[in-house]
Order: structure tokens, then C-alpha cells, then sequence
């Protein structure tokens, strides 16, 4: 254990050097430790503990999902066995693959442990790295807002290590699968949609040497990118989303009574003949307080986020990367319509 913990610690190390400007890294004890088997056993060791159980989780659970969409699409014709494409059975099929060969539970119980490996976390901010540079090669793929949705999710996770809810217990424990089990979720939307771009990567450096694609390469590769950019929206859209809900799902809301920042109407109507215009400014955010106690009806004053204004920041530059992602699907969705599939005389239905 010695061993290892000294091997995880040359790793990091290797991925700190490499995190590095071009100009400022020791090229020579890159090589060194690249040379090492155990610091590249470490590495590929700590990416396939966390890649095993969330292709298992993701996979399975995102693909019964979508078997459920396909089923709906042609309505009860889909649980007949006159389907074509067999839609019914490979629905019914779809939730025993959820299970089998290790319960979506299991799966992440196991990436709530693994995910958290100083290895893995290193490794997780070189991907932003990664879909930084690829987003300034290509925009199209969407991988400056996967690049942004993986910062808040590796901010969200520092958080919960180090914070307690409103109560005093620890956010990130193993008995809170509440908290444990939400964040592997929101990683497994972020290494789908990493795997989904790395496919089109491959598709446009392996398909010139394909005689069969070379015609039909530009409007195939457009195609993948727009479906790339649409899932990684979705992606962003699902770990925000779950990420909002753990930093703030924990805290408790200020009451009228404990409101330390309200504005107080006397206050304000004081201050009119210094700042013209501040008792409407004041009154706009809901949180006065009138002379005789009364309140704007609503729980309490607004949530203050004092504290968490690199979250906020992170949101705000999130939800600003999610332009042109409609765009991409509509695209998308119109090529679909144009696919002409040739009859197969073998084919069901």
C-alpha cells in the first residue's frame, strides 16, 4: 500500500508536469516517469475505475431511456411482435441489462469511491484542458460547454468533500447516496458526451482512407458534430441541474425574522435624498421590510450566495455556452429526414 500510494503520488505528478505551458515543462522527467510501468499502470488503472462502472451505468440505464422514446414513437404498434425492428422485446430487454452483471446501485456505489481518486481528478482536469484546445479547433463539437460543465461539477465535488449541511453532517459520505449517487450521475453524462466527441475525432482522421464514406464525408461528419454539440448541451443542462440542487439543496432558508440584509423601509425612504431612486431600486429585489413588521408575501428573503459567487459565476458562463446547441439539433433532425434507407428484403415489417 506504501508502494502505491508513493506510485499515486508520481502520477499526479506526471499530470502536473504535463498541465504545464509547453515552454515551462521538464520534458526530461516526463519522459522518466512516462517510462515507469507502475506510474502508467496507476494511470490507466485509476481511469478504467471510474470508465468500467459508468459505461455500465450510463449504457444501460441512458439506453432503456431511450428504448422506452423509441417504443412511444409508433405508439401501442410497438409492444406488438409485428414491430419492425423487434422495439418491444429489445425494450423489455434493455431493463434486464440495467440489472444484470451488476445493478445500476452497485455501479454507483463503486464510481462514488473511485471518482474521487486524486489520480482520476487530475486526469478529469486535463479533459477540460482537452476540450478547451478542441474547442478552439473546432467549435462545432460543443466542447467548450463540456469543458465548462465539467468545471462545475469538479467544483461541486470539492465543495461537497469539504462542506456540512445545515445540520453539521458531512455533504460527501458513503452512507449519503443521496449526495454520492447524484454526482456519479452527472459524471457519467460528461464522459458520454467525451466518448461521443473522441468518436467523431476518429470518424473524420480514419474516414478519407474509406472509399465508401469519401463522397458522403462532410454531411456525415456535420451531422455527428451537431448530434455532439446537442448532447453536450443536454449533458451540461443535467449536471448543473444536479449540481445546483446539492450546493443549495442542504442550506436552509432565511426567514423574515433572521434577515440580516433585508431593507428596511425607513431606511431606504432616508437614503432617497442622497441616491434618488433607491427605495424603487430596493423594493424591486422583494426583500423590504415595512415599518409595522410587514413583508412581501414568500418564504423569506432571497437566497443570498455569499460564498458561493465562483458556483454563480460558473452557472452564468454554463448556461451562456449552451448557444447555438438548438441550432445544431434542428440540423441534425433535418439530415435525419433526408437519410434514405434501402429496402432489405429480409427485414420485418
Amino acid at each position: 500500500m506504501r508502494e502505491t500510494k508513493r506510485t499515486e503520488a508520481l502520477a499526479v505528478e506526471l499530470l502536473d508536469l504535463e498541465a504545464k505551458p509547453a515552454e515551462a515543462r521538464d520534458a526530461a522527467r516526463i519522459a522518466a516517469l512516462r517510462e515507469d510501468p507502475l506510474v502508467r499502470y496507476v494511470l490507466d488503472d485509476a481511469l478504467a475505475n471510474v470508465l468500467c462502472p459508468a459505461t455500465k451505468l450510463w449504457n444501460t440505464g441512458h439506453g432503456a431511456n431511450t428504448m422506452r422514446e423509441a417504443v412511444s414513437l409508433v405508439g401501442g404498434y410497438g409492444i406488438t411482435e409485428d414491430c419492425p425492428g423487434f422495439l418491444g422485446q429489445k425494450w423489455m430487454d434493455a431493463q434486464l441489462e440495467a440489472t444484470y452483471e451488476g445493478p445500476e446501485a452497485v455501479q454507483r456505489r463503486q464510481l462514488s469511491v473511485t471518482m474521487t481518486s486524486p489520480v482520476f481528478l487530475r486526469q478529469l482536469e486535463g479533459f477540460v484542458r482537452e476540450q478547451r484546445e478542441l474547442a478552439d479547433r473546432d467549435p462545432s463539437l460543443g466542447a467548450c460547454t463540456l469543458g465548462t460543465a465539467m468545471q462545475l461539477w469538479l467544483w461541486t465535488l470539492k465543495h461537497l468533500r469539504e462542506a456540512d449541511d445545515a445540520d453539521g453532517r458531512p455533504l460527501y459520505h458513503s452512507t449519503r447516496q443521496g449526495v454520492t449517487f447524484l454526482m456519479a450521475d452527472a459524471l457519467c453524462w460528461l464522459l458520454a458526451s467525451r466518448a461521443q466527441m473522441l468518436d467523431v475525432l476518429e470518424l473524420q482522421k480514419a474516414a478519407p482512407d474509406r472509399p465508401d464514406l469519401a463522397d458522403a464525408l462532410p454531411g456525415t461528419v456535420r451531422f455527428f458534430a451537431d448530434l455532439c454539440r446537442a448532447q453536450a448541451a443536454r449533458a451540461a443542462g443535467e449536471v448543473g441541474r444536479i449540481c445546483a440542487e446539492l450546493v443549495f439543496g442542504y442550506q436552509r432558508h432565511p426567514t423574515w425574522e433572521s434577515c440580516g440584509s433585508c431593507y428596511r423601509a425607513g431606511d431606504l425612504q432616508a437614503l432617497e435624498s442622497l441616491i434618488p431612486g433607491i427605495d424603487a431600486v430596493g423594493r424591486a429585489f422583494d426583500d423590504v421590510v415595512e415599518a409595522d413588521g410587514s413583508h412581501p408575501k414568500k418564504a423569506g428573503p432571497c437566497v443570498s450566495f455569499h460564498g458561493f459567487e465562483a458556483f454563480s459565476a460558473l452557472r452564468r458562463k454554463l448556461d451562456g455556452c449552451l448557444v447555438e446547441a438548438h441550432l445544431a439539433k434542428d440540423r441534425a433532425a433535418r439530415a435525419l429526414a433526408g437519410v434514405m434507407i434501402p429496402e432489405a428484403l429480409d427485414y420485418p415489417g
